[in-house]
């Protein structure tokens, strides 16, 4: 069993073209959990990697965009839970086994063009259990967790994080770098855990390793 895990996300934008790309950056980060948003696969699509196993959840409609992937290593003590597949929000999750404890880990993507509201997002957390974490890109900006501005979809995810006592890792820094120099760095994905006995919500500012070199993407992967 596992004592600590080292965890990364990243928008892949489809992974199937990337798929060296990510074994490489599996192996060089000595990464165990790879939470992967925009698989773009349907359930004609299967790709693997080495020493990890991998579970997706693909958008409901069956064709090949959105939906998201768990990446983990084989060494680790887990189990594969239920995906979470509606077109609003697609999630892969597993319980990992974690000295003294499990923990729930799930990869989300919410899709920019659906307006989701407190209950869409409260349908999808009470599925979490008392400890998880979640990564990924919900697409639900907020100045609460170090993006530049907020929307209405980050102020209703805001609310289910407020009444839950959730608290919100953030890297305080740009995780996404658009191609048109003439745009500004913004952060993309910020993930949510939850911890049984928090007492009131936060925002936690986690280190994150700076990979910019190494990756070829726009978006790049926080490791937490």
């Amino acid at each position: 069993m596992a004592k600590f895990l080292r965890i990364a996300l990243w928008n892949a934008n489809g992974l199937y073209p990337h798929n060296e790309e990510v074994k490489l950056f599996l192996n060089q980060n000595y990464i165990d959990v790879f939470l992967i948003s925009e698989m773009h696969f349907t359930d004609r699509t299967h790709c693997s990697i080495p020493q990890y196993n991998i579970y997706y959840t693909n958008h409901p409609d069956a064709t090949a965009h959105t939906g998201t992937a768990v990446i983990i290593r084989q060494t680790i003590s887990h189990n594969e839970l239920s995906s979470f597949q509606q077109d609003y929000l697609q999630a892969m999750s597993v319980n990992v086994t974690l000295l003294p404890y499990k923990l729930t880990i799930s990869a989300i993507y919410c899709p920019p063009k659906h307006n989701n509201k407190e209950q869409h997002f409260i349908a999808f957390f009470k599925r979490m259990g008392p400890k998880f974490l979640v990564g990924g890109d919900f697409n639900s900006k907020h100045t609460q967790w170090g993006a530049r501005t907020t929307t209405t979809k980050g102020r209703e995810l805001l609310k289910v994080v407020e009444q839950n006592k959730y608290n919100v890792l953030s890297t305080a820094n740009p995780t996404y770098w658009p191609p048109d120099p003439q745009k500004i760095p913004d952060i993309a994905p910020t993930p949510p855990c939850n911890n049984k006995h928090n007492r009131a919500p936060s925002t936690t500012h986690v280190h994150l390793e700076d990979i910019r070199k190494s990756s070829t993407k726009d978006t790049w992967p926080p490791i937490l």
